[in-house]
């Protein structure tokens, strides 16, 4: 790479992997606690909008769990592969949206987890070879 500095793949995969979590850890929480009102723009049912969030809470404690236990190769590897399939399922979700502003939030969200794919991926491409 000319001209260009080598980017610390272990750093950047540490710090995505802590944001996403993060991320995950707060926007599950509010989905919870306003379920209901989620739930009535997505036109789903509130149980199972409260679970989602539940769910996402979870995931964030298990991307903490990965990052702290297993070698961030594969905590890399196996995030950013979830956080591809969640942005699809997000993107999908957008199409029961009732109103435009709900269509474009729930993209939003879509948006944002694929960008944290994109950082893992940047931080595996900034990985030594593994040996």
């Amino acid at each position: 790479m000319r001209g260009t500095a080598r980017i610390d793949g272990a750093a950047v995969g540490r710090w995505s992997l802590r944001l996403d979590a993060l991320y995950c850890a707060v926007l599950g929480a509010a989905v919870a606690l306003f379920a209901g009102p989620i739930a009535e723009s997505l036109r789903l049912p509130i149980p199972l909008v409260a679970a989602i969030g539940v769910a996402v809470v979870v995931w964030a404690g298990l991307v903490a769990w990965m990052l702290a236990r297993l070698p961030l190769r594969r905590a890399l590897r196996f995030v950013m592969f979830a956080n591809v399939g969640a942005a699809l399922a997000v993107g999908a979700v957008s199409l029961a949206a009732a109103t435009v502003f709900v269509v474009l939030a729930v993209l939003a969200v879509a948006v944002d987890v694929a960008l944290f794919a994109v950082s893992q991926a940047v931080a595996l491409r900034g990985l030594p070879a593994a040996g």
